[in-house]
């Protein structure tokens, strides 16, 4: 593995995976318990790479259905339909042997097996006109069936499951899957996505079929011990020795621990750096700058869609202060305490904003250093 490995952009695996271990066993065992899973965080936290680092462990079978890119309900239907047969061939063995099965336990779905350069293909299709709820929830049976026929275990992950709620109608999609969720003994399912405020309307809500339907993990900043450890792997790797801590630590002061931003900046020293020269303070600083400047436009396009009394209370927390509903807040900022309690809904709402320890903080540490520009 190479040095710059350590610190992937995307999903973070193998020896890239920064520790997690707390949220990683509970998860594990979520799954070889057959415990549904909500993953909470904001965007680039690395909910993918625990959800897929913890699957590997498991040892079991899985099919990850991404819901970005659906349109309708007819669409999703379709994405864990072919969800479903993946996770059959990948689990159950051969097609052509679990054909009077699949007849057996479907009503509305017309199973089809194809033969291809000696591979059979499964096939689960539906009527244009049917009720998509009805067929996901006769998709999801055969696959609990099946499993249970051959004593298998397999975990479906489901990604961008927001726009589940999104786009099915009349939550009938969400209740299919909660009437077989509640029932499983051999699937498991792990529900994620980027828009935290729907879903925990979805799974908080009591007036939703996935209400208390999971455990759910939050997936919060990588502690600075956790980073030390991950930090000296890839400096020894490059360099044969330690790097020292003030250099590391300029880089979780100036990312915030952010986990994405903290790869961005560490990839980019560790690229600017041979095995013969080490990177300084002052290298760390330059190379922040340069990614400071290069996300500037998205950073100020994020800002300037903001309303004016939101940017005025942004600006508040950037400059860290614990008490932005008090009475000096509400004379500095001269707005009502309702106002600055919508001004925070608003925020936290478009994930700008994140509660911490009872304090906000600013999700990304560039938003916050332009904000504090103003």
């Amino acid at each position: 593995m190479r040095a710059r490995d350590y610190f992937p952009l995307g999903v973070a695996a193998g020896s890239a995976f920064c520790n997690r271990k707390q949220e990683t066993d509970l998860l594990v065992e979520n799954i070889k318990n057959t415990k549904h899973t909500l993953l909470m965080a904001t965007r680039r936290y690395g909910k993918s790479s625990l959800a897929l680092h913890a699957l590997a462990l498991s040892k079991y079978s899985y099919t990850e259905i991404d819901f970005y890119m659906a349109t309708s309900e007819k669409m999703v239907e379709k994405y864990i339909l072919n969800g479903i047969v993946d996770l059959i061939g990948k689990t159950l063995g051969p097609i052509n042997k679990l054909l009077a099965s699949i007849k057996r336990y479907v009503k509305n779905l017309k199973p089809k097996i194809d033969i291809g350069n000696s591979n059979f293909k499964l096939e689960l299709t539906s009527d244009e006109k049917s009720d998509p709820a009805t067929n996901v929830k006769e998709g999801l049976l055969l696959l609990e069936k099946l499993l249970e026929e051959k004593n298998k275990h397999a975990v479906l992950l489901l990604d961008e499951f927001q726009n589940v709620g999104i786009l099915a109608q009349g939550k009938g999609i969400e209740a299919a899957i909660r009437h077989v969720a509640q029932k499983t003994k051999y699937l498991t399912f792990i529900f994620s996505g980027s828009n935290r405020k729907m879903l925990k309307t979805m799974f908080e809500d009591a007036t939703r079929p996935l209400y208390k339907l999971c455990w759910k993990i939050g997936v919060k900043r990588i502690s600075r011990e956790h980073y030390l450890s991950h930090f000296q792997k890839a400096a020894k790797l490059n360099w044969k020795k330690a790097l020292d801590e003030s250099v590391i630590d300029k880089i979780l002061l100036l990312t915030e621990r952010h986990p994405f931003y903290v790869n961005k900046l560490a990839d980019r020293i560790w690229t600017y750096h041979d095995s013969k020269e080490m990177p300084s303070i002052d290298s760390v600083e330059r190379a922040w700058v340069e990614i400071l400047e290069e996300e500037k436009s998205d950073a100020i396009k994020e800002i300037s869609m903001l309303s004016l009394g939101q940017k005025s209370v942004l600006y508040q927390i950037a400059l860290n202060n614990p008490h932005i509903t008090n009475k000096q807040s509400i004379l500095d900022l001269q707005m009502t305490s309702s106002s600055i309690m919508t001004a925070l809904a608003g925020l936290t709402e478009k994930d700008v904003i994140e509660k911490e320890d009872e304090h906000y903080q600013i999700i990304s540490p560039i938003v916050k250093f332009y904000a504090l520009r103003k």
